[in-house]
């Protein structure tokens, strides 16, 4: 009868040890750098979709406010406040807007506002400090701790 040799020897058992050593650091590395890249698009992403949503809320606004039919005021005029985005009759309402619903569109992150004139000059969209036929619309999103990349979006509307 021949004896059966189901067993590892030493050295089977050295070697294989040593393989595994030699691949799992670069595999849990190279599986720990997926995981963070991961969790940072997820999170630019959010940010990205945050900035649209407050977008589309604005540009579905009138681009003059009817209690200030010469345009002449950017932010909020009389009867609104910057606290209350249910006031808001105009795009440029959301300028410099403090309403907690706006401000903070889920916990980590923030929005931010800014709305200005502007012409264009040659090929640049150039600020204006007066009344024009077009308003630069500036929403950035970041998340606190540093997690993400703030993302800012930014609309051109007219008056026509």
């Amino acid at each position: 009868m021949i004896p059966s040799n189901k067993g590892l020897t030493i050295i089977e058992l050295v070697v294989v040890i040593v393989v595994l050593g030699l691949a799992i650091p670069p595999l849990l590395t190279m599986w720990a750098n997926v995981a963070w890249r991961s969790a940072a698009s997820e999170l630019l992403a959010d940010s990205a979709f945050y900035a649209q949503q407050l977008m589309e809320e604005i540009k579905s606004k009138d681009f003059v406010d009817p209690d200030d039919p010469n345009n002449t005021n950017l932010g909020v005029n009389s009867g609104e406040s910057s606290n209350d985005r249910t006031t808001f009759d105009d795009v440029d309402d959301f300028a410099g807007c403090a309403d907690a619903s706006v401000t903070t569109p889920a916990a980590g992150y923030t929005r931010s506002t800014a709305v200005d004139y502007v012409n264009l000059s040659g090929s640049a969209w150039q600020m204006s400090g007066s009344p024009t036929d077009y308003k630069r619309i500036v929403i950035t999103v970041s998340r606190s701790g540093g997690a993400a990349i703030p993302v800012s979006l930014t609309a051109l509307v007219s008056s026509h």
